[in-house]
């Protein structure tokens, strides 16, 4: 009787162990779409031998098995791999930030256009050459006027786009700072669901995958890593700072400047990154934007006192008026640019002449117009057009080679997911197979329950009684 009853406990053990595998494979099934989730297996051990007493010789040969038991549910993952796809999906992530700022910043300057700087530079450098031949000639006047107001307008337009564009990636990084706080309180949470289920001897697998989400979020937007330790709390740090220790996060901030920098809490440390979407935030923010900003107002800036200079050396139409600026003299950068009230509005106070009392003199004109050819950029090594000509080449050059870095880190960080996909994603072939194989196996285990079952029945029910 008591082989027998041992029996029912073995099937029993095989039918609630090879369902639990079936829910784990359905689970699998359900989730092959999620992303970040990682496949899971229902481990089977064979259960704890059973040793017959006796007080003779034994009476079997050995330990009689009790059947079968799920050992754990194991997770297929790749720590290894997980710690080097973050470290190139956040390099990823610096370059294709860089890339999409450099774009903006191109299309703000539309040198690809024919609203382009060097076309309106050239076209007032034209004007005045076309006034030196004919400085009499109210037309040309109003003509120059008309396009050296365009140019002004141009460089201001310029200068305002790029200061929006930086206050915007301002803007994009306080949103990033604002969600490193948030998934930090978040991770943290779950380390302390993850040790508390670890404790009571459980598989968090799902929680786990959660928080490996969290922290290549994390990766992409700061090049963040982890450590996973012993009791499955999870240390992530960027830049060599601790950003949560177990339940404690240590929260960034950002000061209230027009460009906020942004530092710990607990340290007032500066956040340094050399990944993610900050790194090229911080590049673009902080070097891009503000080196060509710098151009255009040292443009500017040559191009006024330059003109400036000359200009008021000569005479108005009337022939006696002198001293007259062309650029307002007040304006030092591309963000004040414009005409100065001497001669806005008024084309016949425009020094053409280099001597008194000569409407018909146009050398001064043809002066200022060769200021087109004179090295006045660079320490004295480019003229204002070649200058402006090589920062917008340089700019091409940018992202050229952001777009090539992005596309190489992307095509290595595709490599390694699809490694750890290989192991830890959900094949459905696999899967189906596993379910057939798990489900004959439970068959098995209730036709074993069947035949115990008519062996008990006819033990009981269907033996005579002793001495008939």
């Amino acid at each position: 009787m008591a082989n027998l009853l041992q029996g029912l406990n073995t099937a029993l053990s095989s039918l609630l162990s090879h369902q639990i595998a079936i829910q784990t494979t359905e689970h699998n099934v359900a989730n092959a779409s999620t992303p970040g989730y990682r496949r899971q297996e229902a481990v089977m051990v064979a259960g704890i031998p059973y040793t017959v007493p006796s007080m003779r010789g034994q009476v079997v040969p050995g330990q009689i098995g009790t059947g079968v038991m799920v050992d754990r549910i194991r997770q297929y993952n790749m720590e290894f791999f997980d710690d080097r796809y973050r470290r190139i999906l956040g390099e990823s992530k610096n370059w294709d930030m860089q890339t999409s700022v450099l774009k903006q910043v191109e299309a703000s300057l539309s040198e690809t256009s024919e609203d382009g700087l060097v076309a309106k530079l050239d076209a007032f450098w034209t004007g005045w050459q076309g006034l030196s031949d004919d400085p009499t000639n109210m037309s040309l006047r109003s003509d120059l006027l008309e396009r050296a107001d365009s140019l002004a307008t141009a460089l201001r337009w310029r200068y305002d786009s790029l200061t929006k564009i930086q206050k915007d990636q301002n803007l994009t990084i306080l949103e990033r700072v604002d969600e490193i706080n948030s998934l930090a309180s978040q991770i943290a949470r779950l380390n302390v669901e993850i040790v508390t289920v670890k404790a009571a001897g459980n598989q968090p697998n799902d929680i786990i995958d959660q928080r490996d989400q969290m922290i290549n979020r994390l990766s992409e937007i700061s090049g963040a890593i982890a450590s996973i330790q012993d009791n499955g709390e999870a240390v992530v740090s960027i830049g060599g700072h601790a950003l949560v220790i177990g339940a404690t996060t240590f929260k960034l901030s950002a000061t209230s400047s027009n460009l906020s920098n942004i530092y710990w809490e607990a340290d007032g440390q500066p956040l340094s990154v050399s990944r993610g979407e900050l790194a090229g935030l911080f590049e673009a923010r902080d070097q891009i934007i503000p080196d060509i900003i710098n151009g255009l107002n040292d443009l500017a800036a040559n191009l006024i006192s330059t003109v400036n200079s000359l200009h008021s050396q000569g005479y108005a139409l009337d022939g006696t008026t002198t001293n007259l600026n062309f650029f307002d003299p007040a304006a030092t950068s591309a963000a004040d640019i414009r005409l100065s009230s001497d001669v806005s509005g008024h084309p016949e106070n425009i020094a053409a002449a280099e001597t008194a009392n000569s409407p018909g003199d146009g050398n001064l004109a043809l002066q200022i117009s060769q200021i087109r050819d004179q090295l006045l950029m660079s320490t004295g090594t480019e003229t204002i057009n070649h200058y402006y000509t090589r920062k917008v080449a340089e700019l091409g050059i940018a992202i050229s080679h952001a777009e090539t870095y992005t596309r190489d880190r992307q095509a290595v960080a595709d490599s390694l997911n699809q490694l750890r996909e290989a192991v830890s994603g959900v094949n459905l072939d696999e899967e189906a197979a596993n379910l057939i194989r798990y489900q004959r196996a439970f068959q098995a285990a209730t036709r074993m329950v069947t035949v115990i079952d008519e062996m008990l029945d006819k033990i009981i029910n269907g033996m005579g009684v002793a001495g008939r």
